[in-house]
């Protein structure tokens, strides 16, 4: 008798922790933020863009980490030099200097880039579409762009319309900056675009 009611108290204690377990809520699995510093080349790096519609769209792209949140890139386009100093926080990428340079410039220390104001902001999380900033949204995280001598998936399609001009920049991870395109509509059948996409890095 005693081990029935032994046995018939062990089922019904069974059957509330099946219940319990039943009813315990299931949590949706939260992705990880991907790190901004992948959608830089290379420390010591030199990217190469052939440019389309203008004389200054093809350009080189040296890049040079400076600490562990500041990314320098010298950008020539044979017209002018600009070094471009980016500042990499937990949530954005923002750009905190941009000035003409000659053809080698001395690389700010750690201490002065640190002191820099924040210019602009180039890429914010979550990267997801819909994601808006200063004018930028992210229309897509998954758009494939072939650059002619590379594929590239699961690309991120930043976009901005200021008045009849519209600039599109591609990014991709381990690479960066993949292809920007600049399409001005006018009054012509076709509108007046100008692109600049990466052809190799070294």
């Amino acid at each position: 008798m005693k081990h029935s009611i032994f046995v018939l108290a062990l089922a019904l204690l069974l059957a509330g922790c099946h219940e319990e377990m039943k009813k315990e809520p299931v949590h949706p699995a939260v992705q990880d933020q991907v790190s901004l510093l992948t959608y830089f080349p290379p420390d010591g790096s030199v990217a190469y863009f052939q440019g389309e519609g203008n004389e200054y769209a093809s350009f080189t792209l040296q890049t040079t980490y400076i600490d562990t949140q500041h990314i320098a890139q010298v950008e020539d386009n044979g017209g002018v030099t600009l070094l471009k100093i980016y500042r990499m926080t937990d949530s954005k990428i923002e750009l905190v200097y941009r000035e003409p340079v000659d053809s080698n410039p001395r690389l700010p220390s750690t201490t002065e880039v640190a002191a820099y104001p924040v210019l602009e902001t180039i890429l914010q999380q979550p990267i997801q579409v819909g994601t808006s900033f200063q004018g930028w949204t992210i229309q897509s995280t998954t758009v494939q762009v072939d650059t002619g001598t590379k594929v590239y998936t699961n690309v991120i399609q930043l976009t901005r319309t200021e008045d009849q001009f519209i600039t599109t920049k591609y990014f991709a991870q381990g690479v960066g900056l993949i292809k920007i395109e600049d399409t001005m509509e006018s009054d012509q059948e076709q509108p007046f675009v100008v692109t600049s996409t990466l052809q190799k890095i070294e």
